[in-house]
């Protein structure tokens, strides 16, 4: 199967269906757009140092260190209460709270949204807050503990030295080297806590301060909507939702939608489409005359003696045998034609060469062709064309046509006798029988029949 055809069977053949997954969720997201109510967007701007981040991994390393601040659970809690809100701060902080750096620099921009100017802002007020407040006493409260606890230790120390220098006046020759050593190492620890103790307080001078750069303001206009990118992306999942139907819909149920199609997989010729079910109309009688000289062609490049039409439809039994009687020879300049005849519908003489001709509508699922090609592959006969006709209602047959049920059909007398009866074998152009039988085809003699009751 190649791109064209693969495309014309899924896209060209189901186009339908892909309509509907496409219209279906677009549909839906305007209207639950339409029904969505506007939304304000207060935001405020922190500067959480003074220095520029060396790296985007560090400048990012800020940023999520306020966003985990700003939607904690606690901190989103106090703000909802103040705004008098009753939801989930988890379930908000996920669709409502946002953190985004400003480049590499220290600034974040905090940004509430809401159905409600006044609570936007009232809440964002109070995240921006919080994470002022966290991050200018959290880390320092950490480094209080710590010099607190290395002050401790440094008393200690001392404690211990004064008690051992006191012990060197009354000690003996030998305990006063070991409490020299005692002493010694005191000192190295002393030394060592001091140092640290200065690194904090010189941590604490360098310490960067979280200011409010920019406060927050009430909102007064809402968020532009985003209509235009949520119904572009329901149309691209309609889309793909749509192919994936119609290419699951074409594997299970395969459908040839063109005569091309059909006449490729059937591995033979379109030799014409019948427009009109009525065989009397102008168009059709063109169209039946040039695909009796194609056949006649095709046949005589075959050295085909008859040609059996054969329906793949049960239905078009009598559509059929009227086109097989409309096909053949008969009235003068017509004597080139092949004799037809319908396949499968009683017995007729097949003669030396005969070739088989299928008849189909414009669209037909695969598994309905399967039954005629079986029979024609059995019976080893040439296939040497298509013929096509426009899908209807049902069959319009000629003017003066009943179904094969009806055992004396009546004859229209603008058009002459039609009958249901399978064409039966013409005799030889010299003798005067066949030319009577010619006489009395289903085709008029001089331009094309009026349609009935007109």
């Amino acid at each position: 199967m190649t791109i064209d055809e693969a495309v014309h069977r899924v896209v060209r053949q189901h186009w339908v269906l892909i309509a509907v997954f496409i219209a279906l969720p677009t549909v839906l997201t305007l209207v639950l757009s339409s029904r969505s109510a506007d939304l304000y967007q207060a935001v405020g701007r922190v500067q959480l140092g003074r220095q520029l981040a060396n790296s985007a991994v560090e400048a990012d390393a800020m940023s999520q260190r306020a966003l985990g601040i700003a939607t904690s659970q606690g901190v989103v809690q106090v703000a909802l209460d103040k705004a008098g809100l009753r939801q989930n701060p988890a379930v908000f902080a996920r669709g409502h709270i946002q953190v985004e750096r400003v480049g590499v620099s220290p600034v974040v921009e905090i940004s509430v949204t809401d159905t409600s100017a006044q609570r936007a802002a009232i809440m964002a007020k109070s995240i921006t807050h919080d994470v002022i407040q966290f991050s200018n006493l959290g880390d320092r409260q950490q480094a209080q503990g710590r010099k607190a606890e290395l002050q401790k230790q440094i008393s200690a120390v001392n404690e211990q030295r004064v008690k051992l220098i006191g012990q060197l006046k009354s000690a003996s020759p030998g305990d006063v080297l070991v409490l020299q050593a005692q002493l010694s190492g005191m000192i190295a620890s002393q030394t060592e806590y001091q140092r640290q103790l200065s690194e904090l307080d010189l941590a604490a001078i360098t310490d960067a301060t979280a200011v409010l750069l920019d406060p927050v303001r009430t909102p007064t206009v809402p968020v532009p909507s985003d209509v235009a990118q949520r119904t572009v992306l329901a149309m691209l999942i309609g889309t793909l939702l749509g192919l994936g139907a119609a290419a699951t819909l074409e594997t299970f149920r395969p459908t040839l939608g063109s005569p091309g199609a059909i006449a490729e997989a059937l591995g033979t010729t379109h030799v014409g489409d019948i427009p009109d079910r009525d065989l009397a109309s102008l168009p059709s009688v063109e169209a039946i005359s040039e695909i009796a000289d194609r056949i006649a062609l095709l046949g005589h490049r075959h050295k085909a003696e008859r040609a059996f039409l054969g329906p793949v439809r049960e239905t078009d039994d009598i559509f059929c045998r009227l086109i097989a009687e409309s096909l053949g020879p008969g009235r003068p300049g017509t004597e080139h034609r092949l004799r037809c005849a319908v396949l499968d519908d009683g017995w007729v003489e097949p003669t030396e060469h005969p070739a088989a001709v299928v008849l189909t509508p414009h669209r037909i699922r695969v598994k309905e062709l399967r039954p005629i090609m079986r029979l024609i592959t059995s019976l080893g006969w040439p296939l040497i064309g298509l013929v096509t006709y426009a899908p209807s209602k049902g069959p319009r047959l000629a003017s003066g046509h009943r179904s094969r049920a009806d055992e004396s059909p009546p004859s229209n007398p603008d058009r002459g006798p039609l009958t249901d009866a399978p064409q039966q074998d013409l005799p030889s152009e010299d003798s005067a029988e066949g030319e009577d039988m010619a006489q009395s085809t289903t085709m008029p003699t001089q331009g094309p029949a009026p349609r009935p009751g007109g």
